[in-house]
């Protein structure tokens, strides 16, 4: 159960910055950057704030955040050894992104646990959590654009236009195919090896292009968008619980 009743949810994340407005346990919206100025008349009791930027790049939308609500509960959210009955795989658990253990936390609580969860973002990240509440550890590879990013910043004569980037069958008959099929190809791979070990598990699933993949591999998957959303509203109350 909420400890407040309206929570604001800041996830700062390496390219963008989501805002999730819930009203007790309830989603009523999630934007993107700066057009949660667009979104008037919602006051919240506390503000939940997680970032895998540097200190130096949150601070100046913290002070932001705060002076815009100015009456709110303040919670920063971090890694820790163990939240919500799930314990940190790292031996340094401070060093696991807070994106990812507030996943963790959310598939667990969701699902009960023997999870694999894929997120497909600028990075594709993989983690596992068990019945226990014990987090397995997890992958983080280049997510599909950041591949083609990466391959096309270290050479000169790979160029193409976005209109060239058609995916068909068979093997591909052009640089622009070359390199968005070849990508793709990587990432099913290293997702197919770890099904193999983890085929048991229940697979859940966030993130841009992470249903796409999983579908291409005939992998039966859950979604839920908003899954470090949902994990840091459950550390959130536990964290407000304490201070009250």
């Amino acid at each position: 159960m909420s400890v407040v009743a309206k929570v604001l949810i800041v996830d700062v994340g390496n390219t963008s910055i989501k805002y999730t407005a819930f009203d007790a346990d309830n989603i009523l919206w999630q934007v993107r950057d700066e057009d949660i100025a667009k979104q008037t008349g919602f006051v919240p009791d506390a503000v939940y704030f997680a970032s895998v930027r540097s200190s130096e790049d949150g601070e100046a939308l913290q002070q932001q955040l705060k002076a815009s609500y100015p009456n709110a509960h303040w919670v920063e959210l971090s890694s820790v050894a163990e939240a919500c009955g799930v314990r940190n795989a790292y031996q340094e658990p401070h060093r696991l992104g807070v994106d990812r253990w507030l996943t963790v936390i959310a598939s667990y609580h969701l699902f009960g646990g023997d999870v694999v969860v894929v997120d497909a973002g600028t990075a594709i990240k993989v983690d596992m959590v068990n019945k226990v509440g014990q987090h397995l550890g997890g992958y983080i590879t280049p997510g599909l654009a950041m591949m083609e990013a990466s391959l096309l910043s270290k050479t000169a004569r790979i160029r193409y236009t976005p209109e060239e980037k058609v995916m068909t069958d068979g093997l591909p008959n052009s640089t622009a195919r070359a390199v968005a099929q070849g990508c793709h190809e990587m990432a099913l791979g290293f997702l197919e090896r770890i099904y193999k070990d983890y085929q048991h598990f229940t697979w859940v699933v966030t993130g841009g292009d992470a249903k796409s993949l999983l579908d291409a591999l005939g992998i039966d998957v859950s979604q839920e968008q908003h899954l470090v959303a949902k994990g840091a509203k459950f550390v959130g109350d536990d964290c407000l619980r304490a201070q009250m």
